[in-house]
């Protein structure tokens, strides 16, 4: 008895210039941001939302600290996975530097 597979269906890679999803656009990000940073606190009086300057400024250094928080951990995180997985032992070479 013989048995065959069938090949497996494998997504067909996207044609250039083929649409993509708008939450990859760094386009669209940037244009949240600028709406919430500058068309929010314009608006929001008018829509009986009271944003002061400062809860924008607050809202911003929390951002800021976590932000800082997150990438301190990740970039620990990726030093001790990378270790980890390294096969050969860091070496030190001697470079020069000319100015």
């Amino acid at each position: 008895m013989t048995s065959q597979t069938e090949p497996t269906a494998q997504p067909a890679p996207a044609p250039a210039g083929a649409p993509k999803w708008w939450g990859n656009s760094m386009t669209i990000w940037g244009i949240m941001v600028t709406a919430l940073s500058t068309v929010l606190p314009a608006v929001a009086p008018a829509l009986g939302f009271n944003i002061t300057a400062d809860l924008v400024r607050q809202l911003g250094d929390n951002v800021v600290v976590s932000a800082q928080a997150l990438g301190g951990l990740v970039g620990t995180g990726m030093a001790i996975y990378g270790r980890i997985r390294a096969s050969q032992p860091i070496e030190r070479r001697q470079f020069t530097l000319t100015l």
